[in-house]
């Protein structure tokens, strides 16, 4: 026990001095450093890997700290004479920067620590073994409120480290509490990716087992039903017309790129979870996103603005589903920014406040958060920001299905939300977490962040929109739309090919009675922010676009014309042929004209005809076409179908009208010009026969005509 003791005195000295080093000038990160991806994702390979499973969120000088949880044995060899202990660090955390650097450093780094307690041998294998410690708070000499740093360490009977967990806890002193509370308002994010490329079918039935209870989306739900702590929903209306579609009573249809369609009866999970949401929500006030939440740099940036203006026109889904207007107008862009001229779009659209990421707005004084609140000049105006804390948001956002994961996100959260207040105790501050879009929290992590929003001393719930109502505490400089951010947004290709099927779908929808846009709602998803991130979400946006390509032309082949032949023998000068137009589509009627053109009509004209059609769901009209012919042979015909703007619909159908005998027109005009060459040459002879006997008898002129004699006038003899 004397090694033990030796050795651990020895890498205690060595660690306070390292510690003390690190800590005697302490980095100070600006508000919206990034923070890393999980709680322990840098943490180092060791042959011991331990979990917290529990600890004590807060402590005071009368309460214990406890920790408890697991470690296992990773280094493949049993481990004999294993020891584990506290480990801690007396002095309160003094930034937040330095509470980030602490958080990516080892447990050695931590000066103080408790009596080694023994776990035994630990055998080869990979099972979880548990440990639990437990200290009279009040003898870890912690001071002031604040965060501070503690830990568990392994190492063996010589004094080897075999690995260890950094967290963090946060002391309340007795007394008088000597800091102002700081307001939190928390964006609950109801969205996702897009699972519809058309209306009819979806690419997939993922949303089946997120809406459930213990689902993705479903467990945001129940987090905010098993808490009364105020929030502001974020609602992309794409989301709730999925859900809408799938509790259909007809049910819906899945249909994977390239597979069969397969039908499902209508989801009751879909239901119920819509039932869920108006009924948590209905205290709270909510956001509509842009339908589909949609790319809106993209679409600024390659003159799609009209399509964007009918991403907020969409926006009444979520007012339709929900059965209230929405409380805010506030626009929240895909990657936390957007450029001057999309916020300018945006403010002309009706956003009157922006909830833009910290990061891109330079507080005037950084030795302090900032309070939420800024400000930003549009071509409508000042417009008042909100600005979410990203160092918060990420950490919040971090996977939290794994136990361990989900304790260390939730201490961090703790000692960051009392570092910001212990920053400045005096001044009463508001920040906003804004989690990632496709937010997946452990529920139970969930509903601890909510409760302890509402439970912590230092911390008071608030809604977005009561934030945005607050003067800012100091002026913040926008610093713009990064310039790295263009890369990830949706190409210039992409969006062409888009632009061609939502100009095909205009036309079709405009042939429909009444006009119905069907498509709108289909291209919006297709130009949706989700799509961004990954090689794999390029993919797969490429592959809805070509299925909704496909799908617009089958349904555009329902409606068109179906000539008899294509090849038209035509015996005579004038005939005619019959044409049928159809319209299969199930549930519309269609308004049209037709058009048929001769390509030379010296050859061929067409008759009068009908050109304004109306067809009922599944009806077949058939139209003769009179032609009149003016020449044997093949003359060609084009038969289109127009909107009833005269707008192309659809290629036009060539036919051949093949000739085979004259007509009366052409018989008169042929008979004529015989019955003159017949007169005239029945004249010459007689004329000839009259020479020939005067010539034989002497006589003068041939006929008795008078001599010629010249005319002085006459041009030719002139």
């Amino acid at each position: 026990m004397r090694v033990l003791r030796r050795a651990a005195v020895l890498a205690a000295l060595s660690s306070y001095v390292t510690a003390t080093l690190a800590m005697a000038s302490p980095h100070q990160a600006q508000a919206g450093a990034p923070a890393p991806a999980s709680p322990a994702a840098t943490a180092p390979a060791t042959p011991v890997s331990p979990a917290l499973t529990g600890i004590s969120r807060t402590v005071n000088p009368k309460s214990r700290l406890r920790l408890r949880g697991t470690v296992v044995n990773r280094s493949g060899q049993a481990l004999a004479g294993v020891y584990y202990r506290l480990r801690y660090n007396p002095q309160h955390i003094v930034s937040r920067g330095q509470l980030a650097q602490v958080a990516r450093g080892t447990v050695a780094g931590l000066p103080r620590f408790s009596q080694a307690r023994p776990l035994g041998t630990m055998a080869a294998t990979a099972t979880p073994v548990p440990w639990e410690l437990s200290v009279d708070a009040k003898s870890l000499g912690f001071g002031i409120f604040g965060s501070y740093a503690v830990g568990v360490e392994f190492f063996t009977a010589a004094g080897q480290p075999l690995g260890g967990q950094v967290t963090f806890v946060v002391w309340q002193p007795s007394g008088r509490r000597w800091y102002k509370e700081t307001s939190i308002g928390w964006v609950w994010p109801v969205t996702d990716r897009m699972h519809r490329s058309g209306d009819h079918a979806f690419l997939d039935d993922r949303l089946e087992t997120d809406l459930a209870p213990h689902g993705r989306l479903g467990g945001l739900v129940t987090a905010a039903q098993q808490t009364g702590t105020p929030i502001t929903w974020a609602v992309d209306p794409a989301l709730l017309d999925d859900a809408q579609a799938m509790a259909a009573p007809k049910g819906y249809t899945v249909r994977a790129p390239g597979k069969k369609p397969v039908r499902k009866p209508h989801s009751s999970t879909a239901k119920g979870w819509l039932d869920r949401l108006r009924n948590t929500s209905a205290n709270d006030p909510y956001f509509a996103l842009p339908y589909a939440d949609v790319d809106a740099d993209a679409l600024v940036r390659q003159r799609l603005t009209r399509h964007l203006d009918l991403a907020y026109k969409h926006t009444k889904v979520a007012e339709d589903v929900l059965g209230r207007p929405a409380t805010n107008k506030i626009a929240w862009p895909v990657p936390g920014v957007s450029e001057t001229r999309t916020l300018n779009r945006m403010a002309t659209l009706g956003s009157d406040t922006f909830l833009m990421s910290s990061a891109v707005f330079q507080p005037a004084a950084q030795n302090y958060t900032a309070s939420a609140p800024a400000t930003l000049t549009t071509s409508k105006g000042a417009r008042p920001v909100v600005t979410y804390d990203p160092v918060l948001s990420e950490i919040v956002s971090a996977d939290t299905r794994d136990p361990g994961a989900r304790v260390l996100a939730e201490q961090r959260f703790l000692a960051e939300t009392a570092m910001i207040t212990a920053e400045q105790p005096q001044l009463a501050r508001t920040i906003v977490i804004a989690p990632d879009r496709r937010w997946n929290p452990d529920p139970l992590f969930a509903k601890n962040l909510l409760e302890w929003t509402d439970d912590a001393s230092w911390l008071a719930p608030a809604h977005v929109g009561r934030i945005a109502q607050t003067p800012p505490d100091q002026v913040k400089t926008f610093t713009g739309y990064p310039d790295s951010y263009e890369a990830a947004e949706l190409g210039r290709k992409y969006l062409g090919e888009v632009r061609k099927i939502a100009t095909r779908a205009a036309g079709f929808s405009t042939i429909l009675d009444p006009v119905t846009y069907l498509y709108e709602r289909s291209v919006l998803r297709l130009e949706s922010g989700s799509w961004r991130g990954s090689s794999s979400l390029a993919r797969r946006a490429r592959a809805a676009r070509d299925d909704l390509g496909r799908q617009l032309d089958a349904e555009m082949r329902k409606v068109k014309v179906l000539p008899s032949k294509r090849t038209i023998a035509l015996a005579g000068r004038s005939g005619r042929f019959p044409l049928t137009i159809t319209n299969e589509l199930p549930d519309q009627d269609v308004r049209l004209r037709l058009r048929i053109t001769s390509r030379i009509p010296a050859r061929l004209q067409i008759g009068k005809y009908d050109s304004d059609i109306r067809l009922t769901p599944g009806e077949r009209l058939q139209i003769w076409i009179e032609v009149e012919s003016y020449a044997q042979g093949r003359a060609f015909v084009d038969v289109a179908l127009l909107t009833p703007q005269n707008k192309t619909y659809r290629p036009a159908e060539t036919l051949t009208i093949n000739t085979t005998g004259y007509g009366p027109v052409a018989l008169l005009i042929t008979g004529g010009s015989l019955a003159v060459l017949f007169v005239g040459v029945g004249f010459r002879a007689t004329r000839a026969r009259r020479r020939n006997k005067l010539e034989a008898s002497g006589d003068g002129s041939p006929g008795g005509e008078p001599p010629w004699t010249p005319n002085p006038g006459d041009p030719l003899e002139r």
